[in-house]
């Protein structure tokens, strides 16, 4: 019988210890990897364009959207990320490196500009500074997350002299 009470107060007091970490946690990863500064705004339609051009490849009608998209919210670091993104994807590395600069200016913790920003390091050659993106989402992802997973995959390959399909 008092093995049965010890059992039950641990399960009981581990239960609250789980719960408590659970919220905490949910609470954290609310921010969706942005840091404070980046305050949530509203997308335009023609930002939802170019996310879609973007996944159909035409890479310069999606950039012609996002620098529409731009002109109506200059704070906005997806906008930069996908610019950067774009023409990355169009071969236009100082352009992109540009983009990619401003939307992490905006929001340090972007993990999608800092893992597209890895990929532009390696197709410059420059391994350290994709690494320095890797220990900066692994900072970020404490649990993992698929930027973290994408841009090390990346690494991996690059190591092995293949190229990213990112």
């Amino acid at each position: 019988m008092i093995y049965k009470n010890l059992l039950t107060k641990v399960f009981n007091l581990t239960t609250i210890f789980i719960t408590s970490l659970l919220v905490s946690y949910s609470s954290l990863a609310a921010g969706g990897g942005n840091d404070d500064k980046n305050k949530v705004s509203v997308k335009s339609s023609d930002y939802y364009k170019a996310v879609k051009l973007i996944k159909e490849k035409s890479y310069d009608a999606a950039i012609q959207n996002l620098l529409k998209a731009k002109k109506n919210n200059k704070t906005d670091a997806d906008i930069y990320n996908y610019l950067g993104f774009s023409y990355r994807k169009i071969g236009n590395l100082k352009k992109a490196s540009q983009y990619y600069k401003k939307a992490l200016e905006i929001s340090p913790k972007h993990k999608g500009a800092l893992e597209y920003q890895g990929e532009m390091f390696l197709t410059q050659g420059n391994l350290k500074k994709a690494e320095a993106n890797l220990k900066k989402l692994k900072k970020i992802c404490f649990l993992g997350c698929k930027e973290e997973k994408m841009l090390k995959e990346s690494i991996m390959k690059y190591n092995q002299g293949k190229k990213s399909s990112y």
